[in-house]
């Protein structure tokens, strides 16, 4: 009798630390997946936003798109916001420091979402 009341005592220990880390886990899952929905958003809708002032340049696609550079700002690492604005910089640029900076947001963006 007298090592029975402990071993319950301890199934009961571990059972509460095992469902106390269990819940940890899945609400450090939770968040990591919800950081990452808003930073897959944030870098698509900045494509897009890219695309559409390149291939309609208006004054509300520029809008447009410095939206999305402020939301990669805010939710995306700072390689990425970097890269981007070496776009906006190489503007009236040369071809090949346009492409470059392209290429570097791309991996950028790539190196954040793999993380």
């Amino acid at each position: 009798m007298e090592w029975i009341l402990p071993l319950i005592g301890g199934l009961g220990i571990g059972a509460i630390l095992k469902s106390v880390v269990d819940h940890l886990n899945t609400r450090r899952a939770v968040s990591q997946d919800r950081i990452y929905q808003e930073k897959r958003e944030a870098y698509l809708g900045l494509l897009g936003a890219l695309h559409k002032a390149a291939v309609q340049p208006s004054d509300e696609n520029s809008k447009e798109f410095a939206l999305w550079q402020t939301r990669c700002q805010l939710f995306g690492s700072e390689e990425v916001a970097k890269h981007v604005q070496q776009i906006i910089d190489t503007n009236d640029g040369t071809l090949a420091a346009r492409q470059a900076a392209f290429a570097g947001m791309l991996e950028a963006m790539r190196a954040d979402l793999h993380r």
